[in-house]
């Protein structure tokens, strides 16, 4: 077995950056600056919109809403499970703390919540060498794999519809663009085959994880295909399956703070592209990224409450 190494590099760079004055600005920068400068840009289109016809093209199916809390809990159900299998039923994380976990990486930066959940589990659980930072570290790489192989599904699928057309200078540089996409699942692969070099995890464990990930990747973009339908803010069946597709995609970028901001920036110009009415787009994209913000906090906070009064009592 492996010996534990520290959190990561990651964890080492941030500490070099919050070290120096320069480094701690630009990371406030990268936290509130960039989803400032969103939110206005943002902010002034819907502004061209119209907040009142925003508002009256909001979705009227109750079904929708609850399409909403239904897609925010399958995450940390997904981690739950995750951690469940890897580190046993006596050692499970309690849902307050995945949900705390899942509040940071929506507030702050990616993987916040990650070195959050290291120092929780550290100091609480008593596992086994190399266990702990290999089943953070393993899950996380195992995630983005799987997520990648969604991608991949999504865009099979779109091209079967005939509803995706590659550009020319894709496919003068597809074996560039596929060695680029490939890099998590390759990542993957060497987990696999090398094993005890790498990881802590067993092979089935290693298969168990990613099969959630990939259980948990399915159920989501099926909930959010069931959004668009419901919400009846786009023509057809293919124009919604666009716009989970574009989601995932944007899901997908690394350490990209705020992806719910990005992603409301995108889907207003993709509606704008595909001559879409934009003003019901805008109402279901802003309803996306309020919930989730409302969600995390609300539920994380009650979690805490609920965790802080059971010790008390």
């Amino acid at each position: 077995m492996t010996a534990a190494p520290d959190i990561g590099p990651e964890a080492g760079l941030l500490a070099r950056l919050t070290a120096s004055r320069a480094g701690r600005l630009g990371i406030f920068l990268l936290r509130w600056g960039i989803p400032a400068a969103l939110l206005l840009i943002i902010g002034r289109r819907l502004t061209e919109l119209g907040w009142r016809e925003i508002w009256t093209a909001r979705p009227a199916n109750p079904g929708f809403y609850l399409l909403l809390v239904l897609q925010f809990f399958l995450q940390p159900f997904g981690d739950y499970f995750v951690y469940r299998n890897l580190w046993g039923g006596t050692r499970t994380p309690p849902m307050s703390v995945i949900l705390r976990k899942r509040l940071m990486n929506t507030f702050m930066l990616d993987y916040s919540g990650e070195a959050y959940f290291y120092l929780w589990a550290q100091s609480r659980l008593k596992l086994a060498p190399g266990m702990l930072v290999h089943a953070i570290k393993d899950s996380n790489l195992l995630s983005g794999g799987a997520g990648l192989a969604m991608v991949y599904v999504m865009l099979l699928m779109l091209l079967l519809t005939g509803s995706l057309a590659l550009p020319a200078v894709v496919g003068a540089h597809a074996w560039l663009y596929a060695l680029v996409g490939t890099v998590p699942l390759l990542l993957c692969l060497v987990l696999v085959l090398g094993h005890r070099r790498f990881t802590a995890l067993s092979r089935r464990q290693i298969a168990a994880t990613f099969g959630i990930h990939f259980t948990r990747c399915v159920l989501v973009l099926a909930v959010e295909f069931g959004l668009w339908e419901l919400s009846g803010a786009l023509p057809s069946a293919v124009a919604c399956l666009q716009f989970v597709a574009l989601r995932l995609v944007v899901t997908r970028l690394p350490l990209v703070p705020n992806k719910d901001l990005i992603f409301v920036g995108a889907g207003i110009a993709a509606a704008g592209l595909a001559n879409v009415s934009v003003t019901p787009v805008a109402m279901v994209l802003v309803i996306l990224a309020a919930a989730d913000l409302i969600l995390a906090a609300t539920v994380a906070s009650l979690a805490w409450l609920i965790d802080h009064r059971r010790e008390r009592a």
